[in-house]
């Protein structure tokens, strides 16, 4: 088959398959088809006599199919299914029940204890790269629950027994496939004007647990948000700030070993609303890796985002 046969069958399916997705979707109480479409320039200065790369590219455009429905007696069943556009790639997929006993949920993704409770990465792209641990990110189960102003959760992985939960480097260990491979457990408080969340997340193929405390608020237009978290010797600090439509974050990792770098990253952002499901955002990021020699890497970024919810 040519070119031109094969692209206007892709067409022709693609076109015929998109009604039937809405109407699957829109057979679930409150189910809908979601997608968010981001494209823009990127420019990379790495420094030294390297030249400066120029490109446009893809920022993470997605699309998502979401749903749930009453079982009655308080019950409700709920799911999601979240892809990368362009790549063969999940973002997130998880399903599970909900009532008065709070959620349990199952999937691969982005929405676990930690995830959910003690996140602090505002920007659109670039931030949260020096964060020791973003928490369990897939073959995992997950209960969340709380009272009043209390939220809490826990994570529980089994996976293989190669995968990690945090980036900090241990030797390798006898591990049992059997056992669950981390255990989450973070705790929120809601105070108002500040919140304070605490987690604790312990992977078997790491030999310290990583601990984290998160401090964060808001008044009218203005946010913060404090993140350190600690692993043995190790410890990463991140710091932001939201005012109006501008952003600022700047984070900082240390691996604990003597007269180690301290690589670090600088953010800023500006978000600019250009009218329904449109916007522009526009990011600087500054990224030292602490080592003698070794020039910043300089990234500036506009893109164009639509949204279909």
């Amino acid at each position: 088959m040519n070119l031109k046969k094969t692209v206007l069958a892709l067409a022709v399916a693609g076109i015929a398959a998109a009604p039937m997705i809405a109407s699957a979707a829109g057979h679930a109480d409150g189910g809908s088809v979601y997608g968010s479409m981001r494209y823009g320039v990127q420019s990379v200065d790495a420094g030294g006599t390297t030249d400066r790369i120029t490109e446009m590219r893809n920022f993470g455009s997605r699309f998502g199919i979401k749903g749930e429905t009453d079982l009655g007696n308080g019950m409700t069943a709920f799911g999601a299914w979240e892809a990368h556009m362009f790549g063969a790639g999940l973002r997130d997929f998880k399903f599970g029940l909900k009532g008065d006993f709070g959620e349990v949920y199952t999937g691969d993704g982005i929405n676990h204890a930690w995830d959910s409770l003690m996140t602090t990465d505002g920007t659109w792209w670039y931030g949260g790269s020096r964060h020791l641990t973003e928490g369990v990110q897939s073959n995992a189960i997950t209960y969340m629950g709380g009272a009043g102003p209390v939220k809490f959760g826990l994570t529980a992985q089994l996976a293989n027994n190669n995968a990690a939960a945090t980036t900090v480097p241990v030797a390798a260990a006898v591990v049992d496939d059997n056992a669950i491979d981390t255990i989450e457990a973070v705790v929120a408080f809601d105070a108002g004007p500040v919140n304070i969340a605490l987690g604790m997340t312990d992977s078997k193929v790491n030999a310290d647990a990583t601990t984290g405390l998160v401090v964060s608020g808001s008044a009218g237009s203005i946010g913060y948000a404090v993140d350190f978290q600690s692993s043995g010797d190790a410890s990463s600090m991140q710091l932001e700030g939201h005012f109006g439509s501008f952003y600022a974050q700047f984070g900082s990792s240390d691996d604990g070993s003597v007269n180690a770098p301290t690589p670090s990253a600088l953010v800023l952002g500006y978000t600019q609303s250009i009218g329904p499901n449109t916007l522009a955002y526009y990011e600087m990021r500054n990224a030292d890796s602490d080592v003698a020699g070794v020039d910043a890497v300089s990234t500036i970024a506009a893109v164009l985002v639509y949204s279909v919810k």
